[in-house]
């Protein structure tokens, strides 16, 4: 049996980190495999000019937008309500996704299921430039300076998107569900 390359084990440590964010740029399974797909047979042929002092995670993570955006300016057509209304509709197909470990307990099941779309619906309702940087940030686990490359904005620029997105999706999350509202005018609070 033979070692492992660097570039497998590098991949293989960071291979949910890579889909995560391939399926937060296109919104879509389908896309996401195809883009990571893509994303990965790039870096595979670079691999060689890749900088080992430098973040993989952050390299790869710019390898994916990179592509991500010249699929978009290829085909105008699509749009990005598309994923959004993706999203709305098929967000069990992530969650059902094998890379995920699902617990054992069904309310916790249940608990974490409502949990995770309520953040989720949130996060799509942040603006794309911030929805980016929170989810480099907070879920991704990104430096300033290796999200600052990703997205090609000042360090300041990156900390300023995800100061105000992380307080636009607080407000979101702690603002009461439309149905809570329905509920509390009908009852004439």
């Amino acid at each position: 049996m033979t070692e492992p390359s660097d570039f497998e084990r590098f991949v293989l440590e960071q291979l949910d980190s890579f889909w995560s964010y391939a399926v937060s740029l296109t919104g879509r399974s389908d896309q996401a495999q195809d883009l990571l797909q893509d994303a990965l047979a790039r870096a595979f042929e670079r691999f060689a000019l890749f900088d080992r002092s430098l973040s993989f995670k952050a390299w790869m993570f710019t390898i994916i937008r990179h592509l991500h955006v010249d699929e978009l300016r290829k085909s105008s057509s699509r749009r990005l309500e598309e994923s959004a209304e993706w999203l709305l509709e098929g967000s069990g197909e992530i969650a059902e996704s094998s890379l995920y470990a699902i617990p054992l307990d069904p309310e916790a099941i249940l608990a974490q299921r409502e949990s995770t779309e309520r953040l989720q619906d949130a996060i799509r309702l942040l603006p794309a430039e911030m929805r980016e940087v929170v989810e480099l940030r907070d879920i991704e686990g990104l430096s300033y300076r290796e999200i600052a490359l990703i997205v090609k904005r000042p360090v300041g620029t990156v900390m300023s998107r995800l100061y105000r997105g992380r307080n636009l999706l607080r407000s979101f999350l702690v603002a009461p569900k439309p149905e809570d509202k329905n509920a509390e005018s009908r009852r004439g609070l």
